[in-house]
């Protein structure tokens, strides 16, 4: 149809907003020809899907049981809007000439929205969709996906500043008889961190055994659990190591004091609010990996707060400090936010005028991505399908306070 280019163009460079915000942009047709259309329309949408397999026994007609696998899904709508930016579906045809058109569309988003979130099983999605309407012929579409981001002010969450301080101790079975104890304490200054700040956890073996502790390992874990409602109601838990640090080993009679830090990805809020059929959480997993396939290792999970407004009187800086000393068990210690240098053309947090001294995040995209962005019925040739997709999410770059 001497279509050239057909593509959507935030005006957001990085394609981010808040619920509340307005999205504006461009619809950019590039012809090289001219044609006759009856419109362009565009439509912008947010909605969450969920969708895997499971096995499941059926019995049939003769009394026997049959392996069945059955696909269930769920799926929410939060907003959708549709209208036409020149023409109308009814309404006769109209001259496009040959060159560049652009054509202006905006929406503003509601205000309770859930993030943006990508995952194997399931996703919150938002998306801009325009279509070419042709008389006498398919339509042409393109589409682009943005990011939404529900901001988790941690200094909202009266559990993000507790500090951590746990105990895990286990005996071993040699002959028949018990062993010394093997005793890992670790302790955590707070609960809650923004990406782009590294958690440092203090770690302390007394291994009283005579098994050696080949490492001891730290993982942020994202707990994610999917909700299914269609043709049944299931649930379905994915845990995914985010990232992880080890050190080891210990020796049997041995002990061990140090310190080691996560850093945190650009990763999407903790609770996912406002989405009902898709549960976010985070776990920090403190495991002892003792040598012996008959020894069973030493572990535990402890809940962690994944925001995009840092603690206001805690921060970890983003280099790990000078080793130190002492434990997490007392406050934390004050700090205060330091402004770097730093593109201040981002889009505002809605919380920045609540702390003026806030520097301001980057957006980076997330590691989890998008495998597809076809919907089911969509025709394969969609402009924009092929594009990759990942959501992109606040990262801050502190500076450290001596």
């Amino acid at each position: 149809m001497g279509l050239k280019d057909f593509r959507i163009v935030f005006d957001n460079q990085w394609n981010t907003y808040y619920p509340g915000q307005t999205v504006t942009g461009n619809i950019v047709i590039v012809l090289n020809s001219t044609k006759k259309i009856r419109g362009i329309s565009v439509k912008i949408k947010g909605e969450a899907n969920t969708c895997w397999t499971t096995d499941k026994q059926e019995m049939d007609e003769r009394g026997q049981y049959r392996d069945e696998t059955q696909t269930v899904t769920a799926h929410e709508e939060y907003f959708e809007t549709k209208y036409y930016l020149i023409g109308s579906a009814s309404g006769g045809e109209i001259e496009i000439q040959s060159g560049e058109h652009k054509f202006p569309f905006t929406c503003s988003l509601p205000t309770n929205l859930p993030s943006s979130f990508e995952s194997d099983f399931g996703y919150v999605r938002y998306i801009v969709k325009a279509t070419l309407d042709r008389p006498w012929k398919f339509d042409q579409d393109v589409k682009s996906p943005f990011t939404v981001i529900a901001p988790f002010d941690l200094n909202q969450e009266p559990r993000a500043a507790e500090p951590v301080r746990q105990e895990m101790t286990k005996t071993f079975c040699c002959l028949c008889c018990g062993t010394p104890s093997l005793t890992v304490n670790f302790a955590l200054p707070v609960r809650g961190y923004v990406p782009g700040q590294s958690m440092p956890i203090k770690i302390n073996v007394e291994n009283l055994s005579n098994v050696v502790v080949n490492s001891i390992k730290l993982m942020l874990c994202k707990i994610v659990t999917f909700r299914a409602t269609t043709p049944r109601t299931d649930t379905k838990t994915e845990e995914i190591v985010v990232t992880e640090v080890s050190k080891g080993p210990v020796e049997g009679g041995g002990t061990a004091d140090y310190e080691q830090h996560l850093d945190i990805p650009p990763l999407p809020p903790s609770n996912l609010v406002n989405c009902n059929i898709i549960d976010l959480e985070y776990n920090l997993k403190v495991e002892a990996c003792v040598e012996g396939w008959y020894h069973q290792n030493l572990s535990v999970n402890t809940l962690i707060f994944v925001g995009t407004i840092p603690l206001a009187t805690y921060h970890a800086p983003s280099a790990p400090p000078a080793e130190t000393t002492g434990d997490y068990s007392t406050k934390p210690p004050e700090a205060g936010f330091v402004i770097p240098s730093a593109n201040t053309t981002l889009p505002p947090l809605p919380e920045s005028n609540l702390y003026p001294n806030l520097p301001p995040p980057s957006f980076e995209e997330s590691l989890i991505g998008a495998r597809n962005l076809h919907e089911r019925g969509e025709s394969e040739y969609v402009y924009g399908l092929s594009n990759r997709f990942a959501p992109r999410y606040p990262v801050y770059n502190f500076a450290h306070v001596q």
